[in-house]
Formats: C-alpha cells, structure tokens, sequence
C-alpha cells in the first residue's frame, strides 16, 4: 500500500518553501507490523473502558440511594415537625383533631413555626389570648344598650302637636 504525506522539510533552492514529498511503500511486512500496532493500541483503550457499563450502574444506584436518601430526610423532618406540634398541642390545650369538612387543625393553623421553640412561643401567644377571652367573656360593650342624647327638636316637636292637635278639636 501506498500512503501519500507531505514532507515538512523546506526545499533550500525554492525559498524555504516545503516541497511535497513522494508516496512511500510500504511491505507487506511492514503494513503487517503497523496493523499489529493499531491493534494493540486498540485493544488497549478497550480495555481501559471495558468496566465502563459496571461503572455506569453503579453510579446510577448510587443516584438512586442519593434521591431515596434525600426523600427519608425530607419525611423525617417532616415528622419531627409533627411530633413538636402535637407536643406544644398538647401542653397547651389546642386542639389537633381535623374539622367536620377536612379543615385544617388548630394546631396546624396556628402553630407554623420551623422548630419546637418558634411554636411554644406561637402557642403561648394564643393560650394568653384565650385566657383574656375568658376572663372578659364575650362582651360587645355598645350592643343592645340605649344612647340617650339631648333632644333638640324638643321645641318644634311640642309646637307641631299643639298645632295638630288644635285642628283635630276645632
């Protein structure tokens, strides 16, 4: 066979310009040798990969304990947050127990803090608040009373009766 390369070699009489060279040919031999040469190469970076698949699902388990890791974390705190909530709950007396429709509990409504401390202070809040609410009782201070206010039209309305009052008897 033969294989076509140009020489990098520059021509001393052309200017320094390279000048291309001939074909060379190889031998049968020679090809020989070269083709052993490749092979090995490539038998050599086949091997390097061969474990490529064992590697790649390996890594996969590993991305598939990565995201099951990541999801029991995730329940955990959620959990954890549940137990302080139903703990501070019930230390002071608020009720955990869903509505008639579903509705959100009153523990799950007014305690929203991140950490146990954030919903002692939210529920210390509230039970304050109702211990107000109890010791006041439910009380609208203007509701059902009467307002009593000078009267001003006193005047004309006496002058209005008597005149009306005048021409029923005549």
């Amino acid at each position: 066979m033969t294989e076509g390369t140009p020489n990098p070699e520059p021509n001393p009489g052309a200017g320094g310009e390279p000048k291309p060279a001939e074909g060379k040919t190889f031998t049968p031999e020679q090809q020989a040798e070269v083709n052993r040469i490749v092979q090995e190469r490539v038998q050599r970076v086949e091997a390097k990969y061969a474990d490529y698949p064992d590697l790649k699902a390996k890594a996969d388990g590993a991305k598939t304990l990565e995201d099951r890791l990541g999801t029991l974390e995730s329940e955990l705190s959620t959990t954890r947050s549940e137990a302080a909530r139903t703990r501070v709950a019930a230390k002071f007396g608020i009720s955990t127990e869903k509505g008639a429709k579903g509705e959100p509990s009153d523990a799950e409504l007014l305690l929203t803090g991140s950490d146990e401390e954030a919903m002692t202070k939210q529920a210390e809040r509230v039970a304050g608040r109702i211990a107000d609410q109890k010791k006041n009782g439910n009380v609208a201070r203007k509701e059902g009373g009467t307002t009593t206010t000078p009267d001003k039209d006193k005047d004309m309305r006496e002058f209005t009766r008597s005149l009306f009052a005048s021409a029923q008897t005549e």
